[in-house]
């Protein structure tokens, strides 16, 4: 039954890692679309505002066909090489997608400054109406992926395009007051405001991208619980040399020794098999690899004092 109820599982990520591919070449044909409106706006309009927007979801353009390969990468079956396959892909592209993110927003900022101190004319009903445009299309782009977002690569690329959707409402704010104050400061004051939201959004993206790829425990675990969970399965004494990480956002590993008391040596099986039992119920560990030792081992090489 166990092993039954891990073929399922298996296959529904498979089935929601294929949705989650979908899902993205939609919005990568979505965002590509409106780059191109959103330049030809922003040289009609004179808008920094608007050239930061389309600057933006060109590079978000790229990021989310990167998201896209590294999913159909992630795909492929492990190999005599790549024994845990190609899943840490997707952790990869969601680190540079993270950087690229800064990067741009780094751009904008400096941007930004330097027309603090020189302001240019906006045409505020051009810029208001283009960015209306992109704010509608962002937001149906931005639904889509919300709807799947199991993998670290897929929040990547959401969080690109909420980016997007949080720079279209701040060009659109910026155009309305353009359009009825001709105060065209706000227009770099926007671009500034948003770079900011966008810094925010993607420094959370990062720390658990590098957590990840240091195989650090999931954020979501508790070492201390997990040990505490093996150790009140009857006929468990001790455990030590717990290791859990995640090869990807969703797939998490976890190696341990569990000492057993001799009188419990005889239900190993049962005592295995309902620790793998728990720690996938409990913590979506579902590739666990343990080592049983009775109480009165010693490893050969140890040092006793």
């Amino acid at each position: 039954m166990p092993s039954l109820q891990k073929k399922e599982s298996h296959q529904n990520l498979e089935d929601f890692h294929k949705k989650e591919q979908r899902d993205l070449m939609i919005a990568i044909l979505i965002t590509g679309g409106l780059v191109i409106i959103e330049i030809l706006g922003g040289i009609l309009s004179n808008s920094l505002a608007l050239f930061s927007d389309a600057w933006h979801m060109f590079t978000d353009t790229s990021a989310l066909s990167l998201c896209f390969l590294a999913g159909k990468l992630s795909l492929r079956p492990p190999t005599s090489d790549k024994t845990f396959g190609y899943y840490r892909v997707e952790i990869l592209s969601a680190f540079v997608n993270g950087v690229t993110l800064v990067l741009v927003a780094s751009y904008i900022f400096y941007e930004a400054i330097r027309r603090l101190f020189s302001p240019s004319e906006v045409m505020g009903f051009e810029m208001l109406t283009i960015a209306f445009i992109g704010l509608i299309v962002n937001f149906v782009s931005m639904t889509i992926l919300s709807k799947s977002m199991l993998s670290l690569n897929v929040k990547a690329a959401f969080l690109h395009v909420l980016g997007d959707t949080l720079s279209s409402i701040g060009v659109v704010t910026a155009g309305v007051i353009i359009f009825f104050t001709n105060w065209y400061l706000v227009d770099p004051i926007m671009s500034i405001i948003v770079g900011s939201i966008i810094v925010y959004g993607t420094g959370r993206m990062l720390r658990e991208a590098l957590h990840i790829l240091l195989e650090g425990v999931p954020s979501r675990i508790s070492l201390k619980e997990v040990v505490d969970t093996m150790k009140s399965i009857p006929g468990v004494r001790s455990v030590h040399d717990v290791h859990i990480w995640s090869i990807t956002s969703y797939i998490h590993y976890l190696s341990a020794h569990i000492v057993l008391r001799k009188e419990d040596l005889s239900n190993m099986d049962k005592i295995l098999n309902e620790t793998k039992e728990r720690l996938e119920k409990n913590y979506q560990i579902v590739h666990t690899t343990l080592q049983v030792e009775p109480e009165d081992y010693e490893e050969i090489g140890e040092v006793h004092t």
